[in-house]
């Protein structure tokens, strides 16, 4: 019998294109539950196929069905296993199974005769999902007959299967990473008195050594940290992108009576709202295609801890209405299920993102935000941490030093450099500067002409001249400093005050005295450049920044 077109358009996507595809739905943030049901949704279109399922071993040697393509009715095929014969042959003995008619084999005369009556010949490939030779489960499909032969796509769901089984090891890895901090937390509940440490513990903070910087703005921020630390209080990090403020949210929980207890993370930014609301407060084995078992959210885990919501900004109004609840009442339901717990978790939420604007315009809700900014902390920016850029640029090559086995140093010179820089991406723009400079030093030195800025390669040092240093799309001075929020203005230009050829022009904006400098050169940017002291290419930017159409002489 000829192969059909569709099954000739399938075979062309086996490969490695095929693969990749997989991958990219298993290296996701997403819940392993999500990464599986999106493989699955996956592969009808990389080979031809009616029905499927991934399988996995449950922690009690059962086989429950973790993710499934093409079945009617989602609730009863997660209790109903078809193939089971099949599938127990291909676990217990860790090897492939194709047949080209199902019907002609005993494996499924029991589970898969209804299913197949009345639909022809009908293929089955069942595929075990393997790590070191541990077989983690089975990835089966089944199919029409279309008379070709089984072995190209045995061997392609075989890869699919064995890189399921490594995302499924991964996060039972992970999932039991976090045991000990779940048993340390049993461990201090059964404690008397455990909703305060000891006297003497108390009295001994710690030492938070990861905060690098002797500047006054830094000083204010960790003595203001030190205080709130004391508290059960909702935190409200305020500030620039890269400004550190996870450091600062662990600083709190580190100085906080509950460093003893879990801190928790979790950035809200790229989840939508059924995954958030899945990954906060958990949810009952069987709650949505997927969930092979019940799993506690992050709310549970800090119980008694912290809680640290980053970017809670980004959060969609449905889901503030829920979150709201939980804050309020301190309790909830996991996803699917009806059975309310109680929480006690200090919540800390981190944003860039003008929250007054976004609560004037309806984005977010009022009643929340008043809930999470009971004491709210801004975040200083590099460039108003005067002599905190040469400590904080050691650091960062002495951990480079360390991980990649190398003795690198900065010239003075390189120190001055650097500390003239804005770095509007502040100390996570500062690290990668650090690190991209180490990784191509030549010598045991590092100068200053080293540094990308200094060679015209520095994208990030052009685009920002303008001093425009955003927080969450807007400017500083724009970002209600009515607030009370103690921010200074931020620098001007600057980098327009070139030589001599433009003396007695300080009183000129920076348009002004680009439009000054521009004329002087009749309109050629080069000449423009040399007067400002600039590259052609950073002038180029400067006139689209502002807006000046350059004339033609």
């Amino acid at each position: 019998m000829p192969e059909s077109s569709a099954t000739t358009m399938h075979k062309r996507v086996l490969g490695s294109s095929g693969l990749y595809r997989i991958s990219q739905a298993l290296i996701s943030s997403a819940s392993l539950e999500i990464k599986l049901a999106n493989v699955m949704n996956t592969l009808p279109a990389l080979l031809p196929m009616r029905r499927g399922a991934i399988v996995v071993l449950n922690a009690d040697g059962e086989l429950d069905t973790a993710a499934r393509f093409g079945f009617e009715h989602a609730s009863s095929g997660a209790r109903y296993l078809p193939a089971k014969a099949a599938i127990d042959r291909i676990v217990a003995k860790g090897l492939p199974l194709a047949f080209p008619d199902a019907c002609k084999s005993d494996l499924f005369q029991d589970e898969l005769q209804s299913l197949l009556s009345g639909t022809g010949q009908v293929t089955f490939i069942g595929v075990p999902m393997k790590v070191n030779q541990e077989t983690l489960g089975t990835l089966w499909i089944d199919r029409a007959n279309d008379g070709g032969t089984l072995e190209k796509e045995v061997r392609f769901l075989s890869m699919v299967g064995n890189l399921v089984a490594r995302a499924i090891r991964v996060d039972r890895h992970q999932s039991r990473d976090d045991q000990p901090i779940a048993d340390e937390e049993g461990a201090l509940k059964k404690n008397p008195g455990d909703n305060e440490l000891p006297e003497t513990d108390r009295q001994r903070p710690a030492k938070i050594d990861w905060i690098v910087g002797e500047s006054p703005a830094l000083k204010q921020v960790v003595e203001s940290v030190k205080v709130v630390a004391r508290t059960n209080s909702a935190v409200l990090l305020r500030g620039e992108s890269g400004t550190g403020k996870e450091s600062f949210a662990r600083a709190i929980h580190d100085l906080s009576p509950r460093r003893k207890r879990p801190f928790v993370k979790l950035n809200c930014a790229a989840l939508s709202a059924g995954v958030l609301e899945s990954e906060l407060f958990g949810h009952e084995k069987g709650a949505f295609t997927g969930a092979i078992s019940q799993r506690a959210g992050r709310f549970e885990l800090a119980d008694g801890g912290t809680l640290l919501l980053d970017e809670i900004g980004e959060i969609s109004p449905a889901f503030q209405a829920k979150l709201l609840r939980v804050l309020q009442e301190g309790e909830l339901e996991r996803v699917g299920g009806t059975k309310t717990l109680k929480v006690d978790v200090r919540l800390i939420c981190a944003t860039n993102k003008d929250l007054e604007t976004a609560v004037a315009t309806g984005e977010f809700r009022a009643d929340l935000y008043y809930r999470i900014n009971v004491v709210p902390l801004v975040l200083p920016p590099l460039r108003e941490r005067n002599g905190d850029i040469p400590r904080l640029a050691k650091v960062f090559l002495d951990r480079f030093n360390r991980e990649n086995n190398r003795d690198l140093a900065f010239t003075p010179a390189a120190l001055d450099t650097l500390s003239k820089c804005n770095f509007p991406g502040n100390v996570r723009e500062l690290e990668n500067c650090v690190r991209r400079t180490a990784t191509l030093a030549r010598s045991g030195m590092i100068g200053p002409s080293d540094f990308s800025c200094q060679n015209d390669r520095c994208f990030s040092s052009m685009l920002w001249k303008s001093g425009d240093h955003p927080i969450g799309g807007h400017s500083v001075n724009g970002l209600a400093m009515s607030k009370g929020w103690s921010v200074e203005s931020p620098v001007g230009l600057g980098y327009l005050s070139g030589p001599g050829d433009l003396s007695g022009t300080s009183n000129l904006t920076d348009r002004e005295l680009l439009v000054s400098a521009m004329e002087k050169a009749g309109w050629v940017q080069a000449k423009a450049a040399r007067i400002l002291g600039l590259t052609p290419r950073q002038v180029g930017y400067a006139l689209r920044r502002h807006g000046i159409q350059v004339k033609k002489i």
